[in-house]
């Protein structure tokens, strides 16, 4: 008889409530004053567990957001550095071609190139007039105006 009376207690419900500063309570009653939530211990630990594996998967899901983020903003920075680059490459290609496409124009003395061999070429009108026509598709190909 002794056993039977212990184990209603076992069987009575649990009630979660949380007064007015804070605190959290455990009791099989409540006061009048809040709203309960009936507690199962054993169903409100299945529900933290889930609640925290869910806290778990959003922070991996924003930490892979921000990764993503942060290799977006690398690859743009990397394209902004290879387009100033490509930029001042054409910017002194240009000024080259420029200076070259003039020389060739005032000048009209007898000019001399070295050929890959390293043998100096006297360069005839024909040769003039090609050397020209390169230095104006290099100013097309590389000067903005």
């Amino acid at each position: 008889m002794l056993l039977a009376v212990l184990a209603l207690p076992a069987g009575a419900e649990i009630y979660k409530w949380t007064d007015a500063q804070g605190k959290v309570h455990y009791g099989d009653h409540f006061p009048s004053s809040s709203i309960p939530k009936q507690f199962n211990p054993l169903t409100s630990k299945a529900a933290e567990t889930q609640a925290e594996e869910a806290r778990r998967r959003e922070a991996d899901r924003a930490a892979h957001k921000r990764m993503e983020q942060e290799k977006t903003r690398e690859e743009a920075s990397r394209k902004q550095a290879a387009s100033e680059e490509e930029a001042h490459r054409k910017a002194e290609n240009c000024q080259r071609a420029r200076g070259n496409l003039e020389l060739l124009q005032r000048m009209n003395t007898r000019l001399t190139t070295v050929d890959a061999q390293g043998q100096t070429r006297v360069l005839d009108a024909a040769a003039r007039q090609a050397e020209m026509e390169r230095a104006g598709r290099a100013i097309a190909e590389n000067c903005l105006n």
